[in-house]
């Protein structure tokens, strides 16, 4: 099992297979239960009102909090490592290409891409991003830490953090 997610009072879970649930904090009793049909990668992640996870194909897939219900799918380019970030209107995935996209959660539409060029060697990892005040936190391969604006994908800046 990955990571769970805490959001608004319950824990939602998923697992490789695709199963996905919602349990309560009280007693740890699943509200609802699904399977995706899909083979998770990145794990969950939600707000409350949205749960969302990452495949091994490179496919989001968002479901309503409440049900369990499918929302909607959207595509990435390449596998979902990290648990998805629901935040601010937004579901934000980091594919394992380097690149970082951010899809409304309304709709599943892609709001914008975040693309940097990866390393000529980088170790598969399941590195996610940090959300906080309408920016978007993630570091990359050759040390670098970038701040991203929420609202447009724009790098606020960049700092070196190792060499």
């Amino acid at each position: 099992m990955f990571s769970p997610a805490l959001a608004e009072g319950a824990l939602y879970v998923a697992s490789r297979d695709g199963a996905v649930a919602k349990l309560s904090l009280n007693d740890g009793k699943p509200v609802w239960r699904i399977k995706t049909n899909a083979q998770h990668s990145g794990g969950v992640g939600s707000d409350g009102s949205l749960v969302a996870v990452g495949t091994d194909k490179g496919e989001v897939i968002a479901l309503d909090a409440s049900t369990g219900s499918a929302r909607w799918r959207a595509r990435v380019s390449s596998e979902i490592l990290s648990a998805p970030v629901v935040s601010e209107g937004l579901v934000v995935v980091r594919s394992a290409d380097s690149r970082i996209f951010a899809f409304d959660v309304a709709d599943g539409k892609r709001r914008w891409v975040y693309q940097r060029a990866a390393a000529s060697l980088i170790v598969r990892a399941p590195t996610g991003v940090t959300v906080t005040r309408g920016a978007l936190f993630a570091g990359f391969s050759g040390g670098k830490l970038v701040a991203i604006d929420l609202r447009s994908g724009a790098a606020r800046w960049e700092a070196t953090v190792a060499l």
